[in-house]
Order: C-alpha cells, then sequence, then structure tokens
C-alpha cells in the first residue's frame, strides 16, 4: 500500500509532465496524461477526450518556429487526496515567454485540477486554468 506522501508525489510528478509535455510542444503527450474521458478548460476554449484536448492545444500553442516558445511554472501545490482513487489540487502557475527584450512574464492563474487514478496512474480527470493576470501570451489565435 502506498503512503499519502507517495499518492501526493504521484500527483505532483504528473503536474510536472504536463508542464514539460506542453513547453516542448508535445500535445499527444499532453493529451496522454488525462483520463479518456478527461476535460481541459480554459478561457478560449474547452475540450473533453485525448484527441480534443490535443487538437485544441494545438490550434492555440505556437510550436517551434510558429511563435514565442513558453515555459510553465507550477507553485503553492495543494493536493486533497478523496476515496475511491480520486484526488484533487489548487496550484499557481506562472507563464514566461520568449519576446524581443528577452523574457516576460505573461500570465499567471490558478490551476484547479480534479484526477483520477487508473491502472496505478494518476491522471487528470479535468484541468481548469483560470487566468488571474494575463499578458501578451502570444497564442496563434491573438493574432
Amino acid at each position: 500500500m502506498t503512503s499519502v506522501a507517495d499518492e501526493k508525489d504521484g500527483i505532483r510528478e504528473l503536474m510536472a509532465r504536463y508542464c514539460h509535455a506542453l513547453d516542448a510542444c508535445s500535445f499527444g503527450e499532453v493529451a496522454s496524461l488525462f483520463a479518456e474521458n478527461g476535460e481541459w478548460t480554459t478561457p478560449y476554449g474547452s475540450a473533453r477526450g485525448r484527441a480534443q484536448i490535443e487538437a485544441l492545444i494545438a490550434r492555440f500553442v505556437p510550436r517551434p518556429g510558429e511563435g514565442p516558445q513558453r515555459k510553465h511554472y507550477i507553485t503553492n501545490i495543494l493536493v486533497k487526496l478523496a476515496d475511491e482513487g480520486r484526488a484533487s489540487a489548487r496550484s499557481d502557475y506562472l507563464i514566461i515567454r520568449e519576446s524581443q527584450d528577452g523574457l516576460i512574464p505573461v500570465m499567471g492563474g490558478t490551476y484547479i485540477d480534479a484526477f483520477i487514478k487508473q491502472d496505478g496512474a494518476w491522471l487528470f480527470l479535468r484541468k481548469e486554468l483560470v487566468h488571474n493576470i494575463a499578458g501578451d501570451m502570444a497564442l496563434k489565435n491573438e493574432r
């Protein structure tokens, strides 16, 4: 049996894998971190299911050569374990991106996540992005 600390660590690692995959523009990998019926919701769109999640991210996030690249940072992570292989988390995020003048912070907000454990691995059941501080993200749809 795994400990509470091990379960929370597994969830934090899932959250980190999400950031690394998104920053690498590996949108299929991002989608694979969600349950089959998982949901990704943002102020600029929502998607349910891995194929729709991958397509939505690809529609907005520029790949290398299409626009400035960005890095996501997560902090202040609060994880709450529930029964039946479920959990939730609330965390803060900061996104920086390239600009002509160097790196600039462009977004700060809150992730509100729900998780499910399937086949011994934690997956996102729902990820909601709440933009608290918005700047120029240079997303493809904004141009």
